[in-house]
């Protein structure tokens, strides 16, 4: 067998991702998305994807060029509507703008043997989240609105006058959420409902279908879901008039029956629903929603499962018995982007859900039974299901899983038929290996999971060994702090790690308190104190590592992260001289500037600080920000930023680099043109490569 080599950064161009799997409602074939990069044109690729579930084989329909998203099957079966977008660029198509035309998603609509396609949208500002009506005449996607402009088509405002033409590109914003990291500066648009007509016998060259305005105001609503018998739409939003800056949303219904655009009904609504993606049961009468309704704990909280009546809007949370969070909340992944469906399923006869549940770094499917609350898991051990999908009948089960030493591949179990759960499955099919033979050249360290004691909790960590480890050997280690909080580092295959573990560092990483999967409790110990019990467990975490793995030096220890990772890592640096070196990633630095500048930074305060803005709690901001204590860092500290992020913006890399040349600690800005926040998950290929050479450049200088 010929000798498999470590792995390199540039090998991250010859990864294939898979997301979004799809089952048809027969049962048979499975739609998902492939993604690929084109190293010579710096750029992404994807394309819609058929499996045969019977014996695997896969065929590509859509032709390469074009970005293809989110395939959804029509209920006939007989379709396939799917998003496209082609995109000229390597990196995020807008540069921190808004963005350009050939980077805007339009619906289309493909067979499922590739012989004809329609494009059904021409909307300036795009189509997102398509779903097919019942009887499958008709679709729904949403698209940002002006309410002073109407429904925009691509062409519109072509006006030839200079003063119009030069000055487009000026935003007068009235809305406080006027812009979202990885989408660009959306001014006064919000997110409304349009639906439009699908004759399967139109030829594809004819003009699109009008699309039909079915919400228009000042409000977001996203997330549509037609209801079962086609009469109405369900969707998630906030139309109350401080909505731009609460955290709180609601379930709406929406006639599509009567006149347009049609004044949403309000049903229920909590305090916090992170995913918005709501089920319909069979009947109609009622809708599944996670989320959580306790006051000022936002993200923190645990996603519940609530069931909602559609007739009067009453509702009850039937996990409250369960201290878990629903939905896939797994981080630390750098080959993911939308991974894919997470929302609850309905099992036939209204007896019980099939429900992602987060347990301690791992994710699994389960089934739960309404009549008992009982919870029975249908996937276990060290993986992560981050999307799943099911057939008409509950039976057929395809789920994307992922874990430490594979990006994420489909399988397919079978359900036992009948109207209740009853946790009994066939066995688990792979059905795609799209990097098998990537993965069979390459040497991989394998990742080990070592609890830990901290603060008289049980913490758990990981170790990534250096590679090809020599006897009696000492090796330097670095502690990779985790992004969020509120999100759960996993079991998933990190290709940054793998880069590290190659180049002879050891990583070590843990779910510190913040994270999900291990109760509220923990999830909710840092609110309103980072730096207090996270910093204790990393830096537990790194010294029982090198208690317990004795081929790790503790003189040769760096730390490194991104976002609230970034803040982790400068307020170790700042709180202890133990690293030699340190790299802070798009690293939130300055509290009190990042709540005016940051796409979200003025919801933190509804969170961390007890609903006080800046200008009420001038010094709690100050004394929770790395900013107050840069004097005290000594480690040599590397700045990565991109210019375009909107979520930590670029202004707080700039002031970390500013500070620390004026202290004299050996430093430099590394600053991404044109990226956002996902630099190392989504952006320009290359750039993603040079940053990992920045990374290792810097841990060979210092360690």
């Amino acid at each position: 067998m010929p000798t498999r080599w470590p792995i390199t950064p540039r090998d991250l161009l010859r990864f294939q991702m898979v997301s979004d799997p799809q089952v048809s409602p027969d049962g048979r074939s499975v739609g998902w998305v492939r993604t690929w990069i084109d190293a010579e044109a710096n750029r992404y690729h994807s394309a819609l994807m058929i499996t045969d579930v019977a014996n695997g084989r896969s065929r590509q329909l859509e032709a390469p060029g074009d970005l293809c998203t989110r395939p959804r099957w029509s209920p006939d079966g007989r379709f396939l509507a799917y998003l496209s977008a082609d995109r000229l660029d390597g990196g995020v198509p807008h540069h921190g703008g808004a963005p350009p035309s050939h980077a805007v998603s339009q619906l289309r609509v493909i067979r499922p043997d590739g012989r004809a396609a329609w494009t059904l949208t021409s909307l300036k500002h795009g189509a997102q989240e398509p779903v097919w009506s019942p009887d499958g005449t008709r679709l729904a996607c949403t698209t940002r609105v002006d309410p002073r402009r109407g429904l925009e088509l691509t062409g519109d405002g072509t006006d030839d006058d200079p003063y119009a033409r030069y000055n487009r590109d000026v935003q007068v914003v009235r809305r406080l959420r006027w812009k979202l990291d990885g989408v660009g500066f959306f001014g006064d648009t919000w997110s409304q409902i349009v639906f439009m007509s699908f004759d399967p016998d139109r030829a594809s060259g004819a003009p699109p279908p009008a699309a039909d305005l079915l919400t228009m105001g000042e409000f977001d609503l996203t997330g549509p879901m037609w209801s079962p018998d086609g009469s109405r739409l369900a969707a998630t939003g906030n139309l109350q008039y401080d909505a731009d800056g609460s955290r709180r949303a609601y379930v709406y219904l929406i006639d599509v029956a009567g006149s347009h655009p049609a004044q949403p009904v309000e049903l229920f609504g909590l305090q916090e629903m992170r995913s918005r993606d709501l089920s319909w049961s069979h009947d109609g009468d009622l809708l599944a929603v996670c989320g959580h309704d306790v006051p000022r704990i936002g993200h923190y909280g645990n996603q519940r499962l609530w069931i909602v009546s559609t007739r009067d809007g009453s509702a009850r949370c039937v996990t409250s018995h369960l201290d878990l969070t629903f939905g896939d909340y797994s981080r630390n992944m750098d080959m993911r982007g939308y991974g894919g469906d997470d929302r609850p399923r309905w099992l036939p006869g209204g007896g019980g859900l099939l429900i992602l549940a987060n347990e301690r770094g791992g994710v699994h499917l389960c089934e739960f039974s309404l009549e008992s609350g009982q919870l029975t898991r249908l996937t276990s051990g060290n993986q992560v299901v981050s999307a799943f999908s099911v057939d008409r009948a509950c039976q057929m089960i395809v789920m994307l899983i992922e874990h430490d030493l594979d990006p994420g591949n489909l399988y397919v179990i079978e359900r036992e038929s009948g109207p209740a759960p009853r946790g009994s499955v066939g066995a688990r099919q792979r059905l795609t290996g799209v990097n098998d033979d990537l993965l069979a050249e390459v040497e991989l360290s394998v990742p080990e999971r070592f609890p830990f004691a901290s603060g008289g909790m049980t913490v758990d960590g990981w170790i990534v060994p250096p590679l090809r480890r020599e006897p009696g050997v000492k090796y330097p280690a670095i502690l990779y702090t985790g992004g969020g909080p509120g999100g759960m580092r996993a079991c998933v295959f990190v290709h940054e790690f793998q880069v590290y573990a190659a180049n002879g560092y050891a990583v070590v990483h843990c779910n510190a308190r913040g994270n999900q999967g291990y109760g509220e409790a923990f999830s909710t110990a840092t609110r309103g104190h980072w730096g207090d019990l996270d910093y204790e467990d990393n830096l537990a975490c790194i010294r029982t590592a090198c208690e317990r793995f004795p081929y790790l030096d503790r003189d040769r220890l760096a730390v490194a992260g991104g976002s609230y990772g970034g803040y982790m890592v400068l307020w170790i640096v700042s709180h202890t001289q133990e690293f030699k070196a340190a790299v802070a990633d798009r690293s939130l630095f300055n509290r009190y500037s990042m709540t005016g500048t940051s796409d979200i930074g003025f919801l933190l305060d509804t969170v961390e600080f007890d609903a006080r803005r800046p200008w009420e709690a001038r010094q709690a901001y100050l004394e929770r920000s790395p900013f107050h204590y840069v004097a005290d860092i000594r480690a040599p500290t590397l700045v990565v930023h991109s210019d375009a992020d909107l979520r930590c913006p670029v202004e707080q890399g700039e002031q970390l680099f500013t500070a620390l040349k004026r202290l004299g600690v050996a430093t430099e800005f590394v600053r991404f043109p044109g990226e956002s926040h996902d630099l190392s998950r989504s952006g320009g290929p290359w750039h993603r490569v040079f940053r990992l050479d920045r990374y290792l450049d810097w841990f060979r200088r210092w360690l």
